[in-house]
């Protein structure tokens, strides 16, 4: 994992990826590849599968993450386990607009979600066995430009927070 080599004063950015049949990113290489691009931000990519990734080793680097961004999903109750300067950007919800907001304001960390519904392209409507079109059921693509406008503005909240550090790294939990 890329976080146990971090560089001081570089905000932390982790996309958690999805290796379901639903709700991955389809242009995530090329998102990873805009945030590479920008020397502030260190940027990792995780999929929290439990078989390569055990569980602690996942509080671990979501503890010292900046950013958290991910699709709508389990993996983002991680959410709860970010230090108190950070954002969680749940990169589309998918028509569910309260669960991970809800969670991050009682947690006391920033939420951030994508707006721009031009900018956001279903792969199709989505289709589930009972509940029919829905859009949980599908995978996205998304405007790298808008991404990138989201995830600076997310790094400028990051490096003026009070609590934010520069990067300390840690260990414990």
């Amino acid at each position: 994992m890329d976080h146990l080599c971090f560089q001081v004063g570089r905000v932390r950015v982790t996309l958690l990826a999805r290796s379901t049949e639903y709700r991955r990113i389809r242009n995530q290489v090329e998102l990873v590849n805009a945030l590479k691009t920008v020397p502030l931000l260190e940027v990792s990519v995780v999929d929290y599968k439990y078989r390569d990734v055990p569980f602690l080793e996942q509080l671990r680097i979501t503890h010292n993450s900046d950013i958290f961004i991910g699709m709508h999903g389990a993996g983002l109750t991680h959410l709860l386990f970010l230090p108190d300067w950070a954002i969680i950007f749940e990169l589309y919800n998918c028509q569910d607009e309260s669960c991970y907001r809800d969670l991050a304001r009682l947690r006391g960390i920033r939420y951030v979600t994508w707006q721009k519904m031009d900018k956001v392209l279903p792969q199709d409507k989505g289709h589930h066995p009972a509940l029919g079109d829905h859009p949980k059921f599908t995978n996205y693509s998304f405007d790298v430009e808008e991404f990138m406008r989201i995830v600076l503005e997310a790094a400028d909240y990051v490096t003026q927070h009070p609590k934010w550090r520069r990067s300390i790294h840690h260990d414990e939990l």
